[in-house]
């Protein structure tokens, strides 16, 4: 067969309907052609990724056991413009699109198998680390998803798919350990009870973390140095290792799904976690987090009501508890207290001795109660009309207890005399009062969004759409796109997008009080933002496929904390960012035994308001990846990463961060006995001395914790998977 005539085929495939694929086509397609083909979170209906209306990327549960990659941020990194970095909260994930980049990365929307996994309380993800075993597949939009999605859908949007009864075909159990004591153990099942679908799976792991990630300097020296003349001793517990120990980790869910019906059930929690570089940025290494979340969700399609109508109706309920354990600076610390007991570095001040450290205890509990109904119209002829509308109620109450702060320290009522005051560890409990570092609040949204895919010629779609939110406690926004698509000729198709999105304000952005580290603002706006894009999608045939996308962005009223002359940091709308730059991807199979995937990321981001680059996201990346099917049975991937040219902030008086490159390795003999797979991993192969930058603070080292943060070092893993 002409290897032009492939792509031909395709083409044909989806020019032959007046509206989307229906769904025996679409499995027809997948069989021939790869699940890897198809996207569904574009328009919210399954297509071609090479017709979608979006720049996107699809990661299958076959690239996931090939990278042998074990945590979401592996696979991530695999994708054109997207870099994980980390948070100065507990080390998180910084899952950086496009040069957009925020210490607490609440700019990218996560789902899980459509439903949002968003907490109030930072806007991001919750630092989880999601498991990889019960994944089928990871769809990534890079650029505004707000027309669908609504809020946080800002630089892009994830969706974890999981698998299915059918995906997992019967069960599979497995096994992992390796460098840092870390272990792992899984279980999937996939069944069928009469009539329903089942799948369950249960995922558990655990590590000491990596000692050897070690910093010089934190937050507690810069007060160790300022107070030296005063002839104290040092408390600080510098140097000494970030605290990346995760001991204790569990996924468990369970999926059911009768005819029309389907319903999920999910929990992941952690305990014991450590709290990486301190909240404080001083090194905490006995503080602890951790995590408790549970989401229910429920939803029922039909495609009976009317001719060429579906109805879909979802309802999800998420709940979230989190508990934290913080020595923010370690016994004996010596600290300047203002009038309302927390740290002050302007006078007045008064100086107090911590015996036991300066300790505060947060806790937060969520609420997130959803229901959606979408219907989908295909009645109209060259047309499919999309019509959403929905509610959703959240809610944030938290519990607190410190030795620090109003209600704890007064310094009118007493009496240290001339000299330093002391406090022990004792903890006062302002749970409930306007001490506490956030009192309740809530949050009510209502929704309604259209989109209409115009089929105008054989080789011309037009897709627009719009989505209305109204929200409770800062008002409306309204968020279009439009987006073109032409299949220019056989085996090429050129896309022109444009698309805004907004992401609204964290309750910590908004209301956290008291706060020696961080304070919110209520006043803050939405951040919003405006992209353009275009991109080329080029498959002369099996062996090939080649895309070039350009893209340009503006962003306004960005909001990051920002320091202030107390030393507390306080939410803003810091100004505006603008970023440009282009993605190159490549896929090359020469052989049937092997596939090559490779990318390049190249893009400028400035700070509007100051006229400076962008700091901290790289402005250069690229990827390499071979997967090579040695002999029957035996396979290697090779991976090979590299990020360049990260930029310090204006006032930031250090040396530019050093690039690197990170190899990874995977081998792998599989069906030993028919059921037994056996794999080894080197991570940083090469041992590479990488690190990601640290936050810039008004200190004359440029930040509380100078040394940034280094990333783990070479380790191995090995993993036994059984399958029967």
């Amino acid at each position: 067969m002409n290897k032009r005539f492939i792509p031909a085929l395709l083409a044909a495939a989806v020019a032959a309907s007046s509206h989307c694929l229906a769904a025996s086509s679409e499995e027809d397609l997948a069989a021939s052609f790869g699940d890897e083909e198809f996207l569904s979170i574009a328009t919210g209906q399954k297509q071609l990724i090479a017709k979608a209306p979006a720049v996107a990327s699809v990661i299958t549960a076959e690239d996931i056991a090939a990278l042998g990659a074990t945590t979401l941020e592996e696979i991530l990194e695999t994708v054109p413009g997207v870099h994980v970095s980390l948070s100065s909260t507990y080390l998180s994930p910084v899952v950086s699109v496009r040069g957009i980049y925020t210490d607490k990365n609440p700019q990218v929307l996560m789902l899980v198998n459509g439903v949002p996994i968003t907490q109030l309380h930072f806007g991001d993800r919750g630092g989880r680390s999601f498991p990889v075993r019960d994944i089928a597949r990871v769809e990534v939009i890079r650029g505004p998803g707000s027309a669908i999605y609504g809020a946080d859908a800002l630089a892009g949007v994830i969706n974890v798919i999981t698998k299915s009864s059918a995906q997992i075909g019967g069960t599979e159990a497995g096994v992992r350990g390796g460098s840092f004591d870390t272990t792992e153990g899984w279980l999937l099942h996939g069944t069928r009870w009469g009539e329903v679908d089942v799948s369950f799976s249960a995922q558990a792991s655990g590590t000491d973390g990596d000692s050897s990630r070690r910093i010089s300097s934190d937050a507690q020296s810069v007060f160790d140095t300022v107070l030296a003349p005063l002839g104290l001793q040092p408390a600080s517990l510098a140097p000494g290792a970030l605290a990346t120990r995760n001991p204790e980790s569990m996924d468990v869910r369970l999926d059911l799904k009768y005819h029309d019906f389907q319903l999920r059930a999910w929990n992941w929690r952690q305990d014991d976690v450590g709290v990486g570089p301190g909240l404080a940025l001083a090194l905490d290494p006995s503080g602890n987090a951790e995590g408790d979340n549970y989401l229910f969700d429920i939803g029922w399609s039909t495609k009976s009501l009317a001719p060429d109508t579906t109805l879909e109706l979802r309802a999800s309920y998420m709940d979230i508890n989190i508990k934290t354990r913080q020595t923010l600076f370690p016994a004996g610390t010596v600290l300047p207290i203002g009038d309302d007991g927390n740290i002050r570095i302007a006078a007045p001040f008064r100086l107090f001795r911590f015996t036991d450290g300066y300790r505060g205890n947060p806790e937060f509990y969520e609420e997130h109660a959803r229901a959606e109904a979408v219907l989908t119209w295909d009645g109209l002829e060259n047309h499919s009309l999309r019509v959403a509308t929905g509610i959703s109620s959240q809610k944030e109450s938290g519990k607190e207890t410190k030795n620090f702060g109003p209600g704890v320290l007064d310094l009118a009522s007493r009496n240290c005399g001339p000299g330093i005051c002391t406090v022990d560890g004792t903890l006062t409990d302002v749970s409930g009062t306007a001490n506490a570092f956030i009192e309740n609040q809530d949050r009510d949204v209502a929704y309604a969004s259209l989109q209409d895919q115009w089929q105008i010629a054989n080789d011309w779609n037009l897709t627009t759409g719009v989505r209305f939110d109204d929200y409770s406690d800062f008002g409306s926004t309204v968020n279009p796109r439009l987006a073109l698509v032409w299949d220019v000729d056989t085996d090429l198709t050129a896309k022109l997008l444009y698309g805004r999105a907004f992401r609204a304000p964290s309750f910590a952005e908004l209301f956290i009080i008291n706060n020696p580290v961080a304070l919110g603002n209520p006043d803050l706006d939405p951040e919003t933002t405006n992209t353009y894009e275009l991109a080329l999608d080029w498959r002369p045939g099996f062996e090939w496929r080649l895309g070039l996308n350009l893209f340009q962005y503006d962003i306004d009223d960005l909001i990051d904390f920002v320091a202030t002359g107390s030393g507390a940091q306080v939410a803003q709308n810091v100004g505006r960012q603008k970023g440009r730059g282009l993605e190159l991807e490549a896929e090359w199979k020469p052989l049937e035994s092997l596939r090559v995937v490779a990318n390049v990321a190249v893009q400028n981001a400035e700070d509007k308001s100051l006229g400076e680059n962008g700091a901290r996201a790289p402005e250069r990346t690229a990827y390499l990846r071979a997967h090579w099917r040695l002999a029957e049975n035996w396979s290697a991937t090779g991976e090979l990463r590299w990020v360049a040219d990260r930029n310090r902030e204006p006032l930031d008086p250090r040396d530019p961060l050093d690039d690197y490159t990170l190899v990874n390795l995977n081998i792998e003999r599989s069906r030993i006995a028919g059921h037994l797979d056996l794999a080894l991993r080197v991570k940083n192969l090469l041992d590479e001395n990488a690190r990601e930058p640290s936050p810039t603070e008004a200190v004359p080292a440029g930040s509380l914790m100078p040394d940034d943060f280094p990333l783990e070092e070479r380790s191995f893993h090995v993993t036994a998977r059984l399958r029967f």
